[in-house]
């Protein structure tokens, strides 16, 4: 079940994102100077740091990021979770996904609904649900009935993201998804998941960017 650098299944089929432990964490971060230029360029570095590492370095490092998430005992005590399929060099997950329908819980993935910033999130059993959908991006299929968004309230939700720091501010890639989705959501644990060279002194935020309640890499765990 294992996934390639890009996303999907370890053939090498390429897939693309363009959007994109406990607690009642606040969720929206204080506006901090430098906004869209500042963004931008740390967009820039983060897509080329993760292009550039070569395929087993990032298998190990995803490996090793996966295998922290799961020590943790946000992971350990949730019964439903929320993950996502990498794209673009995004940090693996199909250890995690093995784990959970292994221990018999329940797992679920985004699926876009159109190009204004809208998602929904399906439940799945195996990869065998998954096809590729909007942007290229891996997705359950359309067959596959989404959760009503205000209904929708899993235990732990892992976020992926350019950029993240230890204050639990996040870099997405610009799309607005998970800021519109969590943007009133005040009960979830959301759980940052990344490459150790993503966690940043300091990410440039808005208003309106959701913060995290921890920040899992390859290296740490960070609780902000």
């Amino acid at each position: 079940m294992a996934q390639g650098r890009n996303g999907g299944k370890a053939d090498g089929a390429a897939s693309g994102r363009e959007d994109g432990m406990e607690g009642n964490a606040k969720r929206v971060a204080g506006a901090s100077a430098g906004g869209g230029e500042a963004k931008q360029a740390l967009r820039a570095r983060m897509r080329r740091l993760r292009l550039e590492q070569p395929a087993p370095l990032w298998l190990a490092r995803s490996r090793a990021a996966q295998a922290r998430l799961m020590r943790a005992p946000c992971w350990q005590k949730a019964d439903t979770l929320a993950l996502y399929m990498p794209a673009k060099g995004e940090t693996g997950t199909e250890l995690l996904l093995e784990s959970a329908l292994a221990d018999g819980r329940r797992v679920f993935y985004p699926r876009v609904l159109g190009g204004n910033g809208a998602m929904e999130f399906v439940e799945v059993r195996g990869l065998d649900d998954f096809e590729r959908g909007a942007f290229g991006i891996m997705e359950p299929r359309p067959a596959l009935a989404g959760e009503p968004e205000r209904a929708f309230n899993p235990d732990l939700v892992v976020v992926p993201g350019l950029a993240f720091d230890r204050r639990g501010r996040r870099l997405g890639f610009g799309g607005g998804y998970y800021d519109h989705y969590f943007a009133h959501a005040s009960r979830l644990t959301l759980a940052g998941f990344c490459f150790s060279f993503q966690l940043c002194r300091e990410v440039p935020a808005d208003p309106w960017d959701v913060t995290m309640d921890a920040v899992c890499t390859d290296e740490e765990l960070v609780l902000p």
